[in-house]
């Protein structure tokens, strides 16, 4: 059997734990750059109907009515309080897969003699009591099916928490519960296909002839299918395996038109993938470059661009990938356009032991050994006493580039100066 555990609401009960004004009231926690909701309370869902995806403006006469309130994303905060809650559940549950920054799977195939379901109901008022975050635990034989059973728990009426597939019954129950269009592994153009023919629930679904599945939604879909007949298909991930490239990339906050201000937000992406990069032990042998206005402007405002290089030497050094980054921006820069977004990803990646050196290397392997041992040092600091802490002079300081944030909330967690002080009277 597996369980997913998966917090309700996360980003919003996430920031009603250091709030408390905040609960029983309708709220969102809003994209980057406060675009549109992300996260919606239970209140803001069924008493004002705000869909995932709302835009900013649409909601913005029921937050001045007082109707609603909302924050800017604090991911510094859901991640540290995300790593509170698996660390509770490895107590329970010590085979973790952590899937997402709100849900986790467990192997539960060592608890064959305990009561699942009472254990989850514990382990459910553990974390709620210990963190203040509410969960939902789903058990079943598969993933795809612990996916429906944590859905059919999140379910208004069932007090627990918790929904346990682990009879046959059971699970066809469960099955014919679930909407074809709401099943794991099932898109949306797959599911207006299946419901052409018929098929309605994920009980229509797994009565379908395989052979059909196949033809119609390839290996991916037979997985599917086998998943939601008891049949494990996806295994569990305890270690995540290297990613074979690292992106990153932002929209500002408003346009830029200049190109200091782009050299910064490129070089701050730079830095932060290079650290990710290090953290899985890996170097890369080619960095892609990419800026572009706004999708939305008249035609002859658009302008979209991208450069790849190869580098002589792969790498992990952030200061050479600046250097490289940069270089690339320079020629691709064009004066009078309106940019919104600017972004770098890293390829090639290969571990840092299988670097081969290159006659036209101009830095000899002593000084890369201490190159990288300064490296490690700098991303220990940073890790210990804040984000960029240390940083290349490139990124710059200010940061006026940087993504609109109006509403966010403190780092209740992470940083001294935020932490709530009780007073003794």
């Amino acid at each position: 059997m597996l369980a997913l555990i998966d917090s309700n609401n996360f980003y919003v009960s996430a920031e009603r734990v250091f709030q408390p004004e905040l609960k029983d009231r309708a709220g969102c926690v809003l994209s980057n750059n406060d675009g549109c909701a992300i996260s919606r309370s239970n209140e803001a869902k069924s008493e004002l109907g705000i869909k995932m995806g709302t835009p900013y403006f649409m909601m913005r006469e029921q937050h001045e009515q007082g109707k609603l309130w909302w924050r800017s994303s604090n991911y510094t905060l859901y991640q540290d309080m995300m790593r509170r809650i698996t660390s509770i559940v490895r107590r329970a549950f010590p085979d973790q897969e952590i899937y997402s920054i709100d849900e986790c799977f467990c192997d539960l195939s060592g608890h064959k003699y305990v009561d699942l379901e009472a254990e989850a109901v514990a382990l459910r008022e553990r974390i709620l009591k210990w963190t203040g975050v509410p969960v939902c635990i789903g058990i079943a034989p598969t993933r795809t099916l612990a996916k429906i059973a944590n859905k059919l728990a999140k379910k208004q009426g069932r007090v627990s928490g918790v929904y346990l597939m682990d009879t046959p019954a059971r699970i066809e129950q469960g099955l014919r519960d679930t909407e074809i269009d709401s099943v794991w592994g099932i898109g949306p153009a797959y599911a207006v296909k299946l419901m052409k023919a018929g098929c309605y629930t994920a009980y229509d679904f797994i009565h379908l002839p395989e052979d059909y599945v196949l033809k119609l939604m390839t290996i991916q879909g037979r997985r599917t299918y086998r998943e939601l007949r008891g049949e494990r298909c996806i295994p569990m991930e305890y270690v995540r395996p290297d990613k074979e490239g690292i992106s990153t990339a932002r929209s500002f906050g408003g346009f830029e038109t200049e190109l200091p201000p782009i050299e910064e937000a490129l070089a701050t992406y730079v830095a932060n993938a290079a650290v990710k990069l290090r953290s899985q032990g890996s170097v890369c042998s080619r960095i892609f470059v990419f800026a572009h206005t706004s999708k939305f402007a008249v035609v002859s405002d658009r302008y979209s661009v991208g450069q790849e290089l190869r580098l002589s030497v792969a790498t992990s050094d952030t200061g050479t990938l600046i250097s490289e980054a940069l270089r690339a921006l320079r020629k691709m820069f064009v004066q009078g356009y309106r940019y919104q977004k600017v972004g770098v990803e890293l390829k090639g990646l290969r571990p840092a032991g299988s670097v081969q050196g290159s006659m036209f290397d101009a830095v000899d392997s002593g000084k890369r050994e201490k190159m990288a041992r300064a490296l490690a040092a700098i991303d220990g600091m940073n890790r210990e006493f804040g984000k960029d802490m240390i940083r290349y002079g490139a990124m710059g300081y200010e940061k006026k580039w940087f993504m609109r944030q109006e509403f966010l909330s403190r780092k209740f967690t992470t940083r001294l100066s935020d932490v709530i002080v009780v007073k003794a009277v």
